[in-house]
């Protein structure tokens, strides 16, 4: 159990809100980035969100409600941001055209994709080091074969085992995730027809 999971928690100390800011600070940005494109912006608006609860001692019940408050801020402060960009610029329309293109369907739809790339890019980073480099150049930075192969300075057959390597653990620890996103895909194909 971590500090985070303890019932009725008040964020009251600075250590408490420090933990909770390290630990899901990156993966609000990224959220937040889905709606605002200044990443100033983007930071300024997750750290107002660790600041509110700081300043009004926020209660919380558990971690799944810290989670749930902390994306639910986030998104609704992108969308005070948006709403406010636009009245500046005087454009009535846009603010109903964003608007409807950031609604809360949209909300959960960003969330989920979030959550799902982040335990990507999480069960990346838990591969072996030499299997890491491999899948991180072949498949991220779309290196082929030969160029891993010389820019690791290995052989193409190496190159090729840790490729299958990497991809053999990560179905493994990414089974239920894959699984998670097929069903959320055909849901949300169904919604459209």
């Amino acid at each position: 159990m971590n500090d985070f999971q303890k019932k009725n928690m008040v964020v009251s100390g600075k250590v408490e809100l420090n933990k909770l800011f390290q630990q899901y600070y990156h993966s609000l940005c990224f959220f937040a980035g889905k709606y605002l494109k200044d990443i100033n912006e983007v930071k300024d608006t997750v750290q107002d969100v660790f600041v509110n609860i700081y300043e009004k001692k926020i209660v919380f019940k558990d971690s799944k409600s810290i989670k749930s408050y902390l994306y639910k801020s986030v998104h609704n402060s992108c969308m005070n941001k948006l709403r406010s960009n636009t009245l500046h610029i005087n454009v009535e329309k846009e603010i109903a055209d964003q608007t409807e293109e950031f609604s809360n369907s949209n909300y959960l739809n960003d969330r989920i994709e979030t959550e799902v790339l982040l335990e990507i890019f999480d069960a990346v980073e838990c591969l072996p080091m030499e299997c890491r480099k491999v899948f991180k150049l072949s498949y991220i930075s779309g290196y082929d074969i030969e160029s891993v192969a010389r820019e690791l300075n290995i052989s193409e057959h190496t190159v090729r085992s840790q490729r299958t390597r990497a991809k053999k653990i990560l179905r493994a620890s990414l089974k239920d995730v894959f699984l998670l996103s097929i069903l959320w895909r055909s849901m949300e194909s169904s919604k459209k027809n």
